[in-house]
């Protein structure tokens, strides 16, 4: 199988977990997604991040693709800069959603068209329809105990991700039930011409299941949980190690 599109996700896959919006891809990275480049081979990334979370990555890469943002809320196209899909909350529905968060005593912080923020009940009431909401780098237990009370209400998508190493920290994001990683993918497909057995997948955690499952090639990071490395062809030695690269190397351009 020739694979025309490889789609890498982030966190955990091309950079370390709440890596710095500026930090870059890897020089081994770098040198393999321009060979895909080279080979006519389309490279782009899909985050829980939004765009200017990711501009180490776009700028290292030079990525000229459309790319997934906010766990599939929002497509960016890199060569024309402007934001090509965008599926968001209503304001009134994402402040019924913060009543509910605001049983945890954590901080929420919301992104809307214009900005993010921490929401303050009582203080933050000046935003627009929501991108998505967030509770960041939280316990295990206490991002599942986030994630099974509020996947339950309708209308919404709840994702969770590994955010954080030593100790291990996660992270929940809720968008509309719309937004989602796999449903942004078969967009990018549709608009490129690309059958999705011709996509390469590349992911390490929770919310990249779905990612991993619409494509040809599902390739797991060696970090990556049990649940990617379940439904993986091939697992990849971890990010430290440059996976994305190595998985690239194997199946991508390997005959090039």
């Amino acid at each position: 199988m020739k694979y025309r599109l490889v789609i890498a996700d982030v966190d955990g896959t091309l950079v370390e977990p709440a890596a710095k919006a500026t930090t870059a891809a890897s020089a081994r990275v770098i040198a393999a997604v321009k060979h895909c480049f080279d080979a006519g081979i389309i490279f782009s990334i899909a985050s829980a991040r939004s765009l200017d979370w990711v501009e180490g990555l776009i700028q290292s890469l030079k990525l000229t693709s459309p790319i997934i943002l906010d766990n599939g809320a929002r497509i960016y196209d890199c060569l024309v800069q402007k934001y090509i899909r965008s599926v968001l909350l209503q304001k009134a529905r994402a402040l019924e959603i913060l009543q509910i968060l605001d049983k945890f005593p954590y901080p929420k912080y919301v992104v809307d068209e214009k900005h993010r923020f921490e929401y303050v009940p009582g203080k933050t009431e000046d935003f627009g329809n929501v991108v998505k909401m967030m509770i960041l780098h939280v316990k295990p237990y206490q991002a599942e105990e986030i994630y099974e009370m509020i996947s339950r209400l309708p209308g919404i998508k709840v994702t969770k991700s590994v955010s954080g190493v030593n100790p291990v920290k996660e992270s929940i994001h809720i968008t509309h039930e719309e937004a989602a990683k796999e449903i942004a993918l078969h967009r990018i497909a549709d608009l490129l011409g690309i059958n999705m057995s011709e996509i390469a997948a590349i992911g390490d955690s929770y919310n990249d299941f779905s990612l991993l499952t619409s494509a040809g090639l599902k390739i797991a990071m060696g970090n990556a949980v049990d649940e990617i490395k379940g439904i993986a062809d091939y697992v990849a030695p971890s990010y430290q190690e440059d996976g994305v690269a190595d998985a690239i190397e194997k199946f991508i351009i390997k005959d090039d």
